[in-house]
């Protein structure tokens, strides 16, 4: 087994264990994991709700943080405008979600769920919750606890270096303490 990966540091230095090949990298694991939980999901949500996995992704959401701004759940999403207007435009078509013009900006649209938007993103929620029960059935208690905290320190971390790129055309500058994205 040979690590392939230079980075300059040395191996003291680095929080990622040593790699052989691509299919060791923490990103790279991450991403073959959501695969596998979005083909099962996709299953699911086809046969019990008729939705897409990007369609219940843009429900939860809407359900989250009513009246949820476009744009915020574009971003959340990791969405383009384009693709979330065809998302919603779905969800909007079969008597889901509302689209409102935002009453403090009038530039602005705003998304909420309507009453069989609600029951569906009810029941959808709970089947995801009995899920997410099996995805971690695999680990003790403690350690689903300890996947959760960490998850809630890389998301947003991610999140803000995702940001820092986009806004600045190229990759940002090594890591440093977290700062919380800007909201419009």
């Amino acid at each position: 087994m040979r690590a392939v990966a230079q980075t300059g540091q040395s191996h003291d230095a680095l929080r990622h264990p040593p790699i052989r090949d691509m299919r060791d990298l923490v990103a790279f694991r991450l991403s073959v994991l959501a695969a596998a939980s979005d083909r099962v999901g996709q299953n699911w949500l086809k046969a019990e709700f008729g939705l897409s996995i990007r369609e219940w992704r843009v429900l939860g959401m809407v359900g989250a943080t009513e009246p949820a701004r476009f744009g915020d759940v574009g971003h959340d999403l990791q969405l383009d405008k384009g693709q979330l207007s065809r998302l919603a435009k779905a969800l909007v078509d079969r008597g889901l979600v509302e689209s409102r013009v935002d009453a403090d900006d009038q530039r602005a649209v705003r998304l909420v769920l309507t009453a069989s938007g609600r029951d569906v993103h009810d029941r959808a929620l709970k089947r995801a919750l009995q899920r997410n029960e099996l995805v971690l059935s695999a680990l003790t208690p403690g350690e689903a606890a300890t996947l959760v905290e960490l998850l809630d320190k890389l998301q947003p971390h991610m999140e803000h270096r995702a940001d820092t790129e986009i806004e600045a055309g190229h990759p940002p500058a090594s890591t440093g303490k977290n700062r919380p994205r800007k909201r419009a």
